[in-house]
């Protein structure tokens, strides 16, 4: 409260002195030149109580950002997150209807993928369980799907 009152006392102070200096100028382009001096010379001590207050703010908005890169790696997660699960969904179905032009069905499809620092999805492994319990058509599943897929593909069956 202090700081207020000698903000106005300061304030009511330049005016005086502003228009003192106003009255002892002479008319003519003096006095366009007086006014504009006395105008930047108001101005300039409304604005330096605020200048003090600036770094201050300046503090503020930074451990504002800080939140916002919190925010960000949130939503940068949860973008990951839903891209690793569109993918799975991707290359379900893409097995799927693979599996179905050999005549075998799927029971599940799971996958290990990882994100990498450059946001893009490495899938090292697909892991494919038949409804058919037999060797044969596993072996042939996983034959036909890596080389349909071009990736390293594991085929497992209700049996094991």
């Amino acid at each position: 409260m202090k700081e207020m009152q000698q903000w106005t006392l300061v304030i009511c102070l330049a005016a005086l002195a502003a228009s003192l200096a106003q009255s002892l100028l002479p008319a003519g382009t003096m006095e366009h030149m007086g006014k504009f001096v006395v105008g930047a010379f108001m101005i300039c001590v409304i604005i330096a109580p605020i200048s003090k207050i600036v770094p201050q703010i300046k503090v503020n908005m930074a451990d504002s950002s800080c939140s916002g890169k919190t925010e960000s790696s949130m939503l940068e997660s949860t973008v990951s997150g839903q891209m690793e699960e569109e993918a799975q969904k991707s290359i379900s179905n893409l097995v799927t209807s693979q599996l179905g032009k050999i005549n075998l069905k799927c029971k599940n499809v799971k996958m290990v993928m990882d994100t990498n620092s450059d946001g893009r999805i490495s899938i090292s492994k697909v892991v494919v369980r038949l409804e058919s319990k037999s060797a044969a058509d596993r072996q042939a599943a996983q034959e036909y799907l890596q080389k349909q897929l071009g990736l390293k593909t594991e085929v497992i069956s209700n049996a094991g």
